[in-house]
């Protein structure tokens, strides 16, 4: 099994929620093949083809589903990003790194320049009492995929997919994440891998296997600790594999099974496992939205409503 340690660095322009400018172009189907340029603000109802101010950058709009263009960003070097929001419904990606998708749950684009991300995505509207949640796919021949969650000063919150992985993330507040991946995944170059910084420098990563729920979040009424939970509804052979580092230094290692949880010391990285019924009702029933992509995700990266 491969493994990463440590923390990626946040792309530039993520953090905006809105562009200075229009760049992309929308395409409808039909006989009139009606296309616009779009304006910072547009949304556009599916069907419909968008391309980015890089032509080989698409996004083609399922059927309902609607997307909103937030513009575009230039950083120091000339470089332009931009930026569109799923709102509801699907779409197929094939992004370049200066062409981001955001989702409620996260923003998803390749690891790094000259990379391409090939994948499907989903906004799934909450359930009652819930949140919103997000879905992505890596399609076979995609680059990584990255799927940020969470920028912070302590590093950024994420989840990696490799080609043919797919992942459900949902997320409340900034720290509170629960988790499903699909049970097709691939696994044989690796499984899907989260980021979780933590406020006191250190770094916790998981490896997930297929077809596994569970959560991540600051143990309730305890200050300084972080519980790691995989549900009992978990693939039986698999285990969320869980270590701590602190810079390129790994501290601990320790893998836990279906119902298990595991505590982790944000101070010394030490992990202690305990065996815990987990429920996952929110998460269940935003996964019910979708039979052939089970998972989720969610994030206040931008605001945009």
């Amino acid at each position: 099994m491969r493994r990463w340690f440590g923390l990626v660095a946040i792309p530039f322009a993520l953090a905006a929620a809105a562009g200075t400018a229009g760049a992309g172009t929308v395409k409808y189907p039909g006989p009139d093949g009606k296309t616009e340029r779009l304006t910072v603000g547009q949304e556009v109802q599916g069907p419909a083809t968008i391309t980015g101010e890089n032509p080989k950058d698409t996004i083609e709009l399922r059927k309902g589903g609607v997307l909103r263009f937030l513009g575009t960003d230039t950083d120091a070097k000339g470089n332009k990003a931009e930026s569109f929001f799923l709102k509801s419904g699907a779409c197929d990606a094939n992004l370049g790194f200066f062409t981001r998708l955001a989702t409620p749950s996260f923003w998803a684009f390749p690891e790094k320049a000259n990379v391409r991300a090939v994948f499907y995505a989903e906004t799934f509207s909450p359930a009652s009492g819930g949140s919103p949640a997000g879905y992505a796919r890596a399609a076979k021949g995609s680059g990584l995929v990255r799927l940020l969650l969470n920028p912070s000063t302590s590093g950024n919150l994420e989840v990696h997919l490799q080609e043919n992985q797919g992942a459900t993330l949902q997320r409340s507040g900034d720290r509170d994440v629960r988790f499903s991946t699909d049970p097709h995944n691939e696994w044989r170059n690796g499984v899907v891998r989260m980021v979780y910084p933590l406020p006191t420098g250190l770094a916790i990563d998981l490896y997930i296997p297929k077809a596994t729920s569970g959560s991540i979040a600051p143990k309730a009424g305890m200050a300084g600790k972080t519980d790691v939970a995989n549900a009992v509804t978990s693939w039986k052979s698999g285990k969320v594999w869980i270590a701590t580092s602190k810079g390129s230094a790994t501290l601990q290692q320790d893998g836990i099974g279906p119902g298990v949880t595991a505590t982790i010391d944000e101070a010394s990285g030490t992990i202690e496992t305990g065996f815990v019924k987990v429920e996952f009702a929110t998460l269940k029933a935003a996964v019910s939205l979708t039979s052939e992509f089970a998972s989720l995700a969610m994030s206040p990266l931008s605001k945009v409503k």
